[in-house]
């Protein structure tokens, strides 16, 4: 097992060693799109198994589990190949740092703006609260001032249907006193013929 994992990784490091380097051309990894001496080296590197091979390479590492054999095999790299290696992880590393450096700081922006927008619904609510607590005041005060108004409609209410009893008593008080008088009148009349009456006997 340890031997494949050696072929293997010596393999793709060979492979991976010829790509940097440019010194094997792109007849050797073509899949057959490329021609030797057709196709521009650019455009045959953009298309070969980069990406397997560093899995490949991954593979064959997890596979030695002696750090002995590991660093055996490091040292059998050529120089330039290591330090291309390096070079190119320690970049791409760089970017995915400052690109996560970006993103920390685009949500420290989003964070910022959240936490003032949270500041101003604060305020707009503090403020719609003391509106309310304004308009509650007046209500109240008018609900008082209608109380008052209420209480002395009531008042005036009772005084008018003791007016309206008052006078309701005084007619009847007058129908009773009208009718004495119509009576009286009817005696005095009575009277006056009976004494005219006994005048004229006596003449």
């Amino acid at each position: 097992m340890t031997s494949d994992a050696s072929h293997m990784l010596e393999a793709a490091l060979e492979q991976m060693d010829g790509i940097i380097a440019g010194t094997k051309t792109a007849a050797d990894f073509s899949d057959g799109t490329c021609e030797p001496g057709l196709s521009p080296p650019s455009t045959c590197l953009n298309s070969m198994p980069v990406l397997h091979l560093i899995e490949d390479l991954r593979l064959a590492l997890e596979m030695l589990a002696l750090p002995q054999e590991r660093e055996a095999l490091l040292s059998q790299v050529p120089g330039p190949t290591a330090t291309y290696i390096k070079e190119w992880f320690e970049d791409s590393l760089s970017q995915v740092n400052h690109h996560g450096a970006a993103s920390n700081e685009t949500y420290q922006e989003r964070l910022a703006r959240l936490e003032g927008d949270k500041e101003s619904l604060i305020l707009q609510v503090s403020v719609l609260t003391d509106q309310v607590e304004a308009q509650g005041e007046k209500i109240r005060d008018l609900e008082v001032c209608l109380e008052g108004h209420q209480v002395k409609l009531n008042a005036a209410e009772e005084m008018l249907q003791q007016e309206l009893l008052s006078r309701t008593s005084l007619e009847t008080q007058k129908l009773d006193l009208m009718t004495e008088v119509s009576e009286l009148k009817l005696k005095l009349v009575g009277m006056e013929k009976e004494q005219k009456e006994q005048e004229e006997k006596q003449r």
